[in-house]
């Protein structure tokens, strides 16, 4: 039979092995990244490290705010602290829409179609990513998290940004559901030489939006093709173009409309 002496040691040596791991499982969490903790994830924070996000921990992405689909663009990832001991970090990038990628970077890696890292940093860092736009227009979030103290680690989330995404002939999908059809006021009007149309269709149409003279003929041409259902934006430039009224029509299923519009240059 162990002594009582035996025994309390045995407790004392397994109390303290409990709580050694649960610090280094706390310090030492996904060393090689993990994915779904920015506001677009399912799990978002650092909640094996803290229960709140901590303002300490500065994270910010910077990089075009408008794009074209299908196009690639290079974004900038920081993460430092304002105040207190920076020893390991760690990041998560995500998207609502498109593909992210990791470009010539290294320390960072795609998980699950998040950038992460690759391998805890220390210290302050900047990392380079790249994001492909999707193939049809509308607005895109991104997120980012960083993570970055001592024992343990603190986190933030970053101030996500909005990218633009715009189809090749500048049309933008501003909205991804309308209740009506519609055609607005061009804006602004009168204009030189730049304004811009919206308009809305509630279902899959096929659209046009023609701009004619005084005249009654077409001087331009701004979209002709099948959209889903939304809310759209189209800029019409109007430099190669003598000051006058010009008219703008929609026709998207049997939706008709027709405004008026002025040039003065």
């Amino acid at each position: 039979m162990k002594k009582p002496e035996s025994l309390i040691s045995m407790v004392s040596v397994l109390l303290f092995f409990t709580l050694f791991m649960g610090i280094t499982t706390s310090v030492f969490s996904y060393p090689t990244g993990v994915a779904g903790r920015t506001l677009l994830g399912s799990t978002p924070g650092c909640t094996c490290h803290s229960s709140s996000p901590n303002t300490a921990v500065v994270v910010s992405v910077s990089g075009p705010l408008t794009l074209t689909v299908g196009q690639t663009a290079t974004y900038t990832l920081s993460v430092s602290r304002s105040s207190g001991t920076f020893s390991t970090g760690g990041i998560d990038v995500a998207v609502s829409s498109g593909t992210l990628g990791i470009g010539s970077s290294s320390g960072i890696k795609i998980l699950s179609g998040e950038v992460v890292h690759s391998a805890k940093f220390t210290g302050a860092t900047t990392k380079t990513f790249t994001f492909t736009a999707p193939s049809t227009a509308g607005t895109i979030t991104m997120a980012v998290t960083g993570a970055a103290g001592t024992n343990p680690p603190t986190w933030n989330h970053g101030t996500s940004i909005s990218i633009i995404v715009s189809s090749l002939n500048g049309i933008i999908r501003t909205e991804e559901t309308a209740s009506s059809y519609s055609l607005a006021q061009n804006f602004p009007n009168p204009f030189n030489p730049v304004t811009k149309i919206s308009y809305s269709i509630p279902k899959s149409s096929e659209v046009s939006l023609t701009i004619y003279d005084i005249l009654g003929q077409k001087v331009s041409e701004l979209v002709r093709e099948k959209q889903d259902a939304g809310s759209y934006s189209v800029e019409f430039n109007a430099s190669s173009l003598s000051s006058g009224v010009y008219y703008y029509k929609i026709e998207a299923g049997d939706f008709t409309s027709i405004k008026k519009m002025t040039l003065v240059k």
